[in-house]
């Protein structure tokens, strides 16, 4: 056998040992959940899990914590090995890769005719016809939120914006160091892109799922966002999403575009923030579009039958109406479930309206196996230009030349 094939041999067999899914023993079910929620999101997600075990006392159910493109390849791994969880938690576009490999299992047949109807539309992570995931929450999006002590009204365009910006970045010693950034975000991440390739009236994949980004929209949006940081000097020169979220929330940034993740931490951290979509761009007269989707539990495909009711279980209760009501409420994150919108009370919150009104900007996130291949093309040349070593153009003819080409290599 070829050494190389050896060798992944044994990083599959040890996976499946290290992280196998959990068995029934002696009258006690061991479900392991693997996820990649925030800390706020983990402390309900464990008082959850705590509510649940009471209710099931044979039933052990333990979690694993990754950061999320490690426990899409974790996962990937270990459940090829026959191991893994017997739920995995992610964003909906995860479903494409982990249904292309026949890592998780329809779910339309496994629950009642019609439990799906209780979730909003498109919040139900579907492909081919079937349905991959139990959704707890939707949007995922990315929005603008500012200091209230700093910044005195919202902006209304980017050319608004980024001279609020420039008054608001403050470098009392001249260094080329300020002390307070206009805005931050985490621009090495193409997600973070995205949305202003939708604003200038692109998208990332045309109507047949084909990439497209070496377009004129692209250009626009790489010009603007590198003149953010090379031109105006509104940006950090480094800022990956530790540093930009460090920054706002310790009051050296003045906005930030994150997703509703955040919230809760910037409130515990003391700030006065606010919450509105991206501006629309002063060119177009559009506004950024930001990718939708929705989060939820995924059911691995090694989960044996004699257990797989226990896991549907918990899966519903982790996605029920009562605990996705206390998630809106305490971390201020849209719910899937439809009923909890009838809650006007529960939606007075001045943040969350701001948050929804910034997802009704967004486009849904595609859900193709293919995305990987994308975001994964446009990372390194979107580096590039921010960090000026590559010009838009170059840069949007490289992303496009790798995407079709490691789409391919897919394929084949």
């Amino acid at each position: 056998m070829h050494l190389r094939k050896i060798i992944t041999f044994i990083m599959l067999i040890a996976a499946s040992v290290l992280y196998g899914c959990g068995g029934t023993e002696e009258g006690i079910t061991s479900i392991v959940i693997w996820e990649q929620k925030d800390p706020e999101e983990q402390v309900l997600l464990e008082r959850h899990l705590g509510e649940f075990r009471e209710m099931h006392p044979e039933v052990e159910v333990s979690t694993v914590h990754f950061e999320t493109d490690k426990l899409h390849s974790q996962f990937q791994t270990a459940a090829l090995a026959g191991g893994g969880p017997d739920l995995v938690y992610g964003p909906g576009d995860k479903v494409g890769p982990y249904s292309v490999m026949d890592l998780i299992i329809p779910l339309e047949e496994e629950y009642p005719q019609g439990y799906f109807d209780s979730f909003r539309e498109g919040s139900v992570p579907s492909l081919g016809g079937h349905i991959y995931a139990v959704p707890d929450q939707v949007g995922n999006h990315l929005m603008l939120i500012y200091n209230r002590e700093l910044v005195e009204k919202a902006p209304e365009d980017t050319g608004e914006w980024i001279s609020m910006a420039k008054e608001l970045t403050v470098d009392p010693d001249g260094n080329g160091i300020p002390d307070r950034y206009g805005v931050v975000f985490n621009f090495m991440e193409p997600f973070w892109l995205v949305p202003f390739l939708g604003g200038y009236g692109g998208w990332v994949v045309d109507e047949d799922m084909n990439p497209t980004l070496d377009t004129e929209p692209m250009l626009s949006a790489l010009r603007l966002l590198s003149d953010m940081r090379n031109k105006y000097r509104i940006l950090p020169r480094e800022s990956n999403y530790e540093v930009s979220d460090a920054m706002f929330k310790q009051g050296h940034a003045a906005f930030i575009i994150n997703g509703p993740w955040s919230l809760k931490a910037y409130m515990d951290a003391g700030l006065d923030i606010a919450v509105i979509p991206i501006p629309k761009i002063a060119q177009t007269g559009s506004y950024p579009t930001p990718t939708l989707s929705s989060k939820g539990y995924s059911i691995s495909v090694n989960v044996p039958g004699k257990k797989l009711e226990m896991v549907k279980e918990l899966a519903s209760y982790l996605t029920s109406a009562r605990v996705q009501r206390e998630i809106t409420s305490e971390l201020l994150i849209l719910p899937s479930r439809k009923e909890i919108y009838e809650d006007e009370e529960l939606f007075e919150n001045e943040i969350l309206r701001g948050s929804m009104r910034a997802a009704q900007k967004g486009r849904p996130m595609p859900l193709i196996p293919e995305m990987r291949a994308i975001w994964d093309a446009i990372r390194p040349f979107y580096q590039s230009v921010m960090g000026g070593r590559m010009e838009p153009a170059e840069a949007a003819g490289k992303m496009q030349e790798r995407a079709d080409q490691k789409i391919e290599e897919m394929k084949g």
